[in-house]
């Protein structure tokens, strides 16, 4: 199980490493880069939504700057996806609470602004 331990402006701390980006983490461990971006839409969606999770959580930033599409949210329902949407800080607490109940949950992660 993975686990994101903490984050400050421009870092995030996973599984005890820091990464100097924004990161995709998956339920099953994997970690990924995410293209530096303060929208959060459709394509991006589509990639994470065709492994299936149950549920993706946004962190838009330490401020809350990125933009979550309303397509998305469209595609979201479509494909039953539950998505929540908070404070990069708040997105860390729901996926790591997520990940104990044992859900397949991918936390999308801004770390800066």
């Amino acid at each position: 199980m993975v686990k994101i331990n903490s984050m400050k402006f421009g870092e995030i701390t996973i599984d005890n490493k820091t990464y100097y980006s924004d990161m995709t983490v998956w339920w099953d461990g994997r970690i990924e880069y995410r293209e530096k971006s303060h929208v959060f839409g459709v394509e991006e969606f589509s990639k994470i939504a065709a492994k299936n999770p149950e549920m993706v959580v946004i962190g838009t930033g330490v401020e809350g700057v990125v933009n979550v599409s309303e397509d998305m949210e469209a595609l979201a329902n479509e494909k039953n996806i539950q998505v929540f949407v908070d404070t990069s800080p708040k997105a860390i607490e729901m996926f790591n609470a997520f990940q104990n109940e044992g859900k397949k949950v991918v936390a999308v992660i801004h770390s800066t602004c």
